[in-house]
């Protein structure tokens, strides 16, 4: 039979890479899944893939084997970008504050010089307005008024401490007026700043929230897989009991076809020949006999034919003359029938979507016997041709080349 088997082909980083780990039960999806593919690799024949279920089954879980590694990746990539994003903002965001502080510091020493030089400025006003009141000659009155030498020194040091007065008051404008200058330059530049480190934690904010968002994204992917991985486990499971009867059922029709050819008295009696013809002339021949282990189960079958290639209504000819002594439709093989050809050899010809013999009926080589079909346990239309002699399942291929040995997993 043609095997068409599936081939195995914002959270914290710490904390979700520990849940992955128990999610994923702590085992190497390639330790885990080694055995298995490798018999993925061995099962070739239809019994295998024939249940839709278990075939899904398998094709997921080779999904889920492929995408795994790849998906366990880019959650360690999101996760090691989103802490380094939260790193960068949580910088960005400091700095921003410091900045932010400094600008009220200078905005605050900018409001002190200019009450300063409001002050310096009213002080040289009252001054001012003296000297307009007194006059320019104040000094030569406040001299010539003095009635005594000690009332001229008393009214001189007191101009004397006017004119400091006014001197005072102009130094201090300048030096008020000098640092109003300083605090407003660093007013300004710490404005700057805050500006830019505040755009800069907007844009470590902005990584951020997509390294979030692909965090959570390969974190669900990989939820996907797992779950896809246990739903497909859990089908395989399921399905285990039935596959246990289609191999029984295959044995059992095995050795009713066995019993047939012994205890048949249809043999042709015509002259026996020991030659054979390929059944679909120029058909490449796609899977040869041999023993054969389900894939999930393990069970064990022997494929006791050959599967050549053909798509669904392709005639089918007859290897030699002979008689049809079985036409059954069902069970593992489908449609098939048997023809004996004498001298102990028969063939048989599986999953036929229709027949041209029937029971009794005597055909000729290169007779079209029946049509290439996919009925009975198949996932793609094609021949399972076989070669029987004295009931012993052979190699085909012993009549094209081959040595004529019995199948080697035949066990009767």
């Amino acid at each position: 039979m043609y095997a068409r088997v599936a081939r195995p082909s914002m959270v914290a980083a710490v904390a979700f890479v520990a849940t992955l780990s128990l999610v994923l039960g702590g085992v190497s999806p390639a330790a885990a899944n080694h055995k298995i593919d490798h018999k993925v690799a061995q099962a070739s024949d239809d019994l295998a893939a024939a249940s839709k279920a278990v075939t899904k089954a398998i094709a997921a879980l080779a999904r889920a084997r492929k995408e795994l590694p790849a998906a366990q990746a880019e959650v360690l990539t999101a996760t090691a970008l989103l802490a380094q994003a939260q790193a960068d903002h949580d910088l960005a965001s400091a700095a921003s504050t410091r900045a932010a502080d400094t600008a009220k510091v200078a905005a605050r020493n900018v409001a002190k010089a200019e009450v300063a030089i409001a002050s310096t400025t009213g002080q040289i006003g009252d001054l001012v307005r003296a000297v307009y009141t007194q006059g320019p000659y104040v000094e030569m009155a406040a001299i010539l008024s003095a009635a005594t030498p000690s009332d001229f020194l008393d009214q001189l040091e007191a101009i004397r401490a006017v004119s400091r007065s006014q001197n005072q008051a102009l130094s201090d404008l300048r030096v008020a007026q000098a640092d109003l200058a300083l605090a407003s330059a660093v007013a300004q530049q710490a404005t700057l700043r805050a500006k830019a480190t505040s755009k800069k934690a907007s844009s470590t904010l902005k990584v951020a929230a997509k390294a979030a968002t692909r965090a959570a994204a390969a974190k669900a992917n990989v939820e996907r897989i797992v779950n896809s991985r246990t739903g497909a486990l859990r089908v395989a499971a399921r399905e285990k009991a039935s596959v246990a009867k289609k191999y029984a059922a295959l044995r059992a029709e095995q050795r009713r076809i066995r019993r047939l050819e012994q205890n048949s008295s249809h043999y042709f009696k015509g002259r026996p020949t020991g030659n054979l013809r390929w059944p679909i002339p120029g058909a490449e021949m796609v899977q040869g006999v041999g023993p054969r282990v389900h894939p999930v189960y393990g069970y064990r079958s022997c494929h006791t034919g050959v599967d050549i290639r053909g798509s669904s209504g392709t005639p089918i000819q007859s290897p030699a003359a002979g008689e049809v002594i079985s036409v059954v439709n069902g069970g593992a093989y489908g449609l098939h029938t048997i023809i004996s050809h004498g001298n102990g050899i028969t063939t048989m010809y599986a999953h036929q979507s229709r027949t041209a013999v029937h029971v009794g009926e005597i055909v000729a080589q290169g007779e079209v016997i029946g049509y290439v079909g996919s009925t009975g346990w198949v996932t793609g239309p094609h021949l399972h041709w076989e070669v029987h002699v004295n009931g012993v399942p052979f190699d085909p291929m012993g009549w094209f080349g081959g040595p004529k040995v019995p199948v080697s997993c035949w066990a009767g």
